[in-house]
């Protein structure tokens, strides 16, 4: 988190530096598709494919120069991930006489999150619009979500994934002798695959949007690399439509959409 901190404070402060007296604002919103999955120590217990989503929200663009705007977001982005399911298995070669564990994976893994990007865009004339490519940060915060057929939320404290942790938990307190090196380091990979609520990472952006036509008609792409637990990759596409910019706070500088005028 302290890095997307240092990260975001860099974007702003190199904005304001660019910014002159005149900044323009306006508002709109977007709905699109998302391609996403999970990574790391998930990836590795549970092999991980792309499952595709949805998104929708809204967004403010502030101008602060000709070439130069800051673009947060509120969106609401359904994600997860496919794995290839399969049973996980510890305590194999059981010592004590236990039975082993034997663990169903769910092979569809959805996830609902508030998301709340800022990118920073540099925009420039191609063909009939703008092409804005940028970079960005995100916090997210996942709000429900479901693991296969399992009725507990994939984030609640009694989900599938700590209940199964717990489990484990349990039978290495008791009988340590079951769990080879290779169980004990697939419980702490499972430990570090729980899914959390909050999330956090970096992204790329590029938008184009045209300026003649349907003036304020958009498309954009965007990929985001989590960088919190289950490591999220997410592929967005999104439509939207920006409105003109604000009355009350256009100057002689602010005469219509996209244009300006020193």
């Amino acid at each position: 988190m302290r890095k997307i901190g240092i990260i975001l404070s860099l974007l702003l402060c190199t904005m304001a530096g660019l910014a002159q007296n005149d900044v323009k604002v306006r508002f709109g919103g977007q709905l699109g598709f998302n391609m996403s999955k999970w990574s790391g120590d998930y990836e590795s217990l549970y092999g991980t494919k792309f499952r595709v989503g949805g998104n929708a929200g809204v967004l403010a663009e502030v101008q602060v120069t000709q070439k130069w705007s800051i673009q947060p977001e509120l969106m609401i982005s359904m994600e997860g991930t496919k794995t290839d399911g399969g049973t996980l298995t510890f305590c194999e070669n059981s010592v004590s006489g236990l039975n082993p564990i034997n663990v169903k994976l769910p092979d569809d893994i959805s996830a609902w999150y508030i998301k709340v990007p800022i990118w920073v865009m540099y925009s420039f004339n191609v063909g009939p619009g703008r092409l804005s490519p940028g970079l960005g940060v995100y916090v997210a915060w996942a709000f429900t979500g479901k693991a296969g057929d399992n009725d507990v939320t994939t984030f609640s404290d009694n989900s599938f994934y700590r209940t199964v942790y717990d489990e484990l938990q349990e039978r290495y307190s008791n009988s340590p002798q079951d769990f080879s090196q290779q169980d004990v380091d697939n419980m702490q990979a499972w430990y570090n695959s729980i899914p959390r609520r909050f999330d956090y990472g970096v992204g790329v952006k590029c938008c184009y949007e045209l300026e003649t036509g349907a003036p304020g008609l958009f498309g954009s792409l965007n990929v985001t690399e989590g960088l919190n637990g289950s490591y999220n990759l997410n592929l967005g596409f999104s439509v939207g439509y920006k409105f003109k910019y604000c009355k009350w706070l256009r100057t002689r500088y602010n005469t219509g959409l996209l244009e300006y005028n020193p």
